[in-house]
């Protein structure tokens, strides 16, 4: 939805997507995000949950600040995968002679660096480090931020699922409006390869073919994709937490 210069809705490009090249083809560069959430979330979620133990935890600033250090230093990580991930999702819509055809990640990853240089694994970095740390921000922070109010309005206890639940929920609403405009002007980049949009100007005019709605294009799908991941995400993180994470000894 990002690339295709037709107002189309997510629901006829499913059926599109599915009519010409078949119902896996939703699941283009799965090898790649997968890879990706192994090594950069992981290392995000550490980072930050090991920063937040040297900042005031009720200020909100200071886990934003742990969270955009964090999430930065994360995307360093996760770039190369996401480069991939991203080219392998638009593929099918580009011309025949323009087309990567990755296998998988790591097909992607050795043809970038032999065709294209080692530095090629970070087209995009600039957005994709501003993506990182705006991710960071709306999911960990904000759903830290709203533990700490929904407890004290609703006086939930800290081990309570619905608690889990409705904040990992409110961080997913704040964070993907926020990172869409990034999102696709990283997605932009990443592809500038393609024979097409290769300066900046070109890039910012298409993401505005549709007027101001153009720096939300897709929202809906992303919505739909990070509400449940960031619920799905939390939520297991907290029982695993709850379950095998470490406690202060009492000292009589």
């Amino acid at each position: 939805m990002m690339f295709l210069s037709k107002d189309i809705s997510m629901v006829d490009y499913i059926k599109f997507a599915i009519k010409n090249h078949g119902f896996l083809s939703l699941y283009d560069g799965l090898s790649a995000q997968i890879l990706r959430q192994l090594s950069y979330t992981t290392l995000r979620f550490h980072l930050y949950q090991v920063g937040k133990q040297y900042v005031d935890d009720y200020n909100l600033f200071h886990k934003v600040y742990v969270a955009s250090i964090s999430g930065l230093l994360a995307g360093t990580v996760g770039i190369p995968c996401e480069l991939i991930n991203t080219r392998m999702h638009v593929d099918r819509l580009l011309k025949v002679k323009y087309r990567r055809n990755y296998r998988n990640v790591f097909d992607g990853i050795h043809t970038i660096w032999r065709n294209e240089g080692f530095r090629a694994l970070y087209t995009g970095g600039l957005c994709s480090f501003t993506r990182a740390t705006l991710v960071n921000i709306g999911q960990n922070a904000m759903y830290d931020q709203s533990k700490i109010m929904y407890k004290h309005y609703f006086d939930w206890d800290d081990d309570c699922k619905i608690l889990h639940i409705t904040s990992s929920l409110t961080a997913a609403i704040l964070c993907a409006p926020v990172v869409q405009p990034i999102e696709i002007l990283k997605t932009m980049q990443m592809n500038r390869s393609a024979g097409y949009l290769t300066t900046t100007s070109e890039k910012i005019t298409y993401m505005m073919r549709f007027g101001f709605r153009g720096l939300f294009r897709g929202i809906t799908p992303s919505l739909l994709r990070m509400i449940p991941q960031t619920i799905i995400m939390f939520l297991l993180y907290e029982q695993l937490r709850i379950q095998f994470g470490y406690y202060e000894e009492k000292v009589d």
